[in-house]
């Protein structure tokens, strides 16, 4: 059996000498990601405590609503919403021209 050579790493060594080591970032290089905006749980939650707000405001000045009707609709609502968003966000993200 033969001595291992001096520039061999040790058998128990986590890296291997030919891999290159991961890039390692500064205030100055790191990558600058732009700002995303609000997320779309932020403004449907947003949405339902407006509408709530509303609707107290309409009970206090002495008009009846129908409650499980007024639960559907902003439940249809924030559904809706929920849904569109996501898209509405990914065509505006895409470049012009781009297809992807």
């Amino acid at each position: 059996m033969s001595a291992p050579s001096a520039d061999a790493p040790p058998h128990w060594a986590a890296t291997r000498p030919d891999t290159a080591a991961p890039p390692v970032w500064s205030a100055h290089s790191a990558p600058v990601e732009r700002p995303r905006g609000p997320r779309s749980g932020t403004l449907i939650l947003g949405l339902v405590l407006a509408v709530c707000g509303a609707a107290a405001v309409v009970v206090a000045l002495g008009y009846r609503i129908d409650l499980q009707l007024t639960l559907i609709a902003l439940l249809l609502l924030a559904a809706v919403t929920l849904l569109l968003t996501p898209l509405l966000r990914r065509g505006r993200d895409r470049a012009p021209g781009s297809r992807t």
